[in-house]
C-alpha cells in the first residue's frame, strides 16, 4: 500500500509518494491548485495531472491507503467542495482529508514537540506538545498581521520611501530602486501604483527583494526594516513557545523570506537563541508534500481505530 500528500499553491502542487515505511518512491510537481484566484478549469487540470501520476506509480489508484491535500484557504467550504469534487471526477474514490498548508508544513518540518515558522508572502507560527496538540501563532492575514513576512517587508520599504520624500525620513537607496521597480519618477506616482486597481499584497510583497542590495550597500532605513522583520518573525515563535509551554524541541525555519533574506533569518535566530535558549533551530526535514503523505497513517489509522470501538 501507497499513502499520498498533496502540497496545493496558488502557483504549483507538489505530490510526494511513500510506502507505508515512509520511504520516498516518487515526487513530482504539476500546476496551480488553490482554488482562491485559480479558475476551477485549471484545478481540475491539476488535479487530473496529479491522480495520473498517482495511478502511473501504483497501476491501480486502489493501492492507496489514503491522500491527504494540504492547500490554503480549505476552511472555505466551497473550496474545499471544488477540490473534492475534482479528485473524485479524476477518479481517485479513496480515502481523502483535506488539511490547511501549515499542518502539512509543520507535520513535514520537524519530529514530536516543536514549531515551524514560515515566512513567505505572509506569516505564522505552528507547532504542538508532546501530547500531539496543535497551537498556531500568527498569519491572520496583511491588513493587521504577516508580521516580518514578504510582504509586510514591502510594505515598510514603501513606507522608507515615502517618508524620505515626505521629508520625515534621511535619504535612502530604497527610492531609486522602487522608482526603477516600479517604473515612476516620484511619490506621486508611487502612491498612485500603490492605491491603483491592480495592485494586490502579492504584487507589494514582490518589492521585498529590493531590501537586499540596500542590505549590501548599508542602508540605515533597509537595515532597520530587516531588523524589525526579524524582531516581529521571533515573537511569534516565543508566543507559541509560551502557548504550547513548550520546554524544549525544534523550530523550523522555512519559507522564501529565510530562505534568500540571510541577514533576517540570522537576526531571528540570534533573537530566539537569546529568549528561548533550549530550543533547537533547524531547517526543516521534509517537505510539505511529504507531510501531507506522514499525515495518511495518522489521519486514517485513528478514523480505523474509532470505528471498531
Amino acid at each position: 500500500m501507497y499513502d499520498c500528500g498533496w502540497d496545493g499553491g496558488g502557483s504549483k502542487t507538489a505530490v510526494c509518494i511513500t510506502d507505508e515505511r515512509g520511504n520516498i518512491l516518487a515526487e513530482k510537481t504539476f500546476g496551480a491548485l488553490n482554488p482562491n484566484g485559480t479558475a476551477t478549469q485549471t484545478v481540475e487540470e491539476t488535479v487530473f495531472a496529479c491522480v495520473d501520476f498517482m495511478r502511473t506509480l501504483s497501476g491501480s489508484l486502489q493501492d492507496y491507503e489514503g491522500l491527504v491535500i494540504g492547500t490554503a484557504g480549505i476552511s472555505n467550504p466551497s473550496v474545499a467542495d471544488t477540490i473534492k469534487t475534482a479528485v473524485q471526477k479524476a477518479g481517485y474514490a479513496g480515502k481523502m482529508h483535506l488539511t490547511g498548508d501549515t499542518e502539512i508544513a509543520l507535520a513535514g518540518a520537524i519530529d514530536g514537540a516543536g514549531a515551524v515558522l514560515i515566512a513567505g508572502t505572509g506569516s505564522v507560527c505552528v507547532g504542538r506538545d508532546a501530547n500531539g496538540n496543535t497551537f498556531r501563532c500568527g498569519g491572520w492575514g496583511h491588513l493587521i498581521d504577516d508580521v516580518g513576512s514578504g510582504y509586510d517587508i514591502g510594505k515598510h520599504i514603501l513606507i522608507a520611501v515615502m517618508r524620505s520624500l515626505d521629508g520625515r525620513a534621511p535619504a535612502t537607496r530604497l527610492t531609486e530602486a522602487v522608482f526603477r521597480e516600479l517604473n515612476v519618477t516620484d511619490l506621486h506616482g508611487l502612491i498612485a501604483w500603490l492605491y491603483g486597481d491592480k495592485t494586490d499584497k502579492r504584487q507589494v510583497a514582490s518589492l521585498a527583494p529590493l531590501l537586499l542590495p540596500a542590505l549590501q550597500n548599508g542602508d540605515t532605513a533597509a537595515e532597520q526594516i530587516a531588523e524589525k522583520a526579524a524582531q516581529n518573525l521571533a515573537s511569534l515563535a516565543v508566543a507559541l513557545w509560551k502557548k504550547a509551554d513548550l520546554q524544549t524541541g525544534e523550530l523550523a525555519l522555512t519559507g522564501s523570506i529565510f530562505t534568500h533574506f540571510d541577514t533576517v533569518r540570522e537576526q531571528t535566530q540570534t533573537v530566539l537563541q537569546s529568549t528561548l535558549p533550549q530550543i533547537h533551530i533547524t531547517h526543516p526535514k521534509h517537505s510539505p508534500a511529504y507531510g501531507a503523505a506522514r499525515m495518511v497513517k495518522e489521519i486514517f489509522n485513528c478514523e480505523t481505530q474509532s470505528a471498531s470501538r
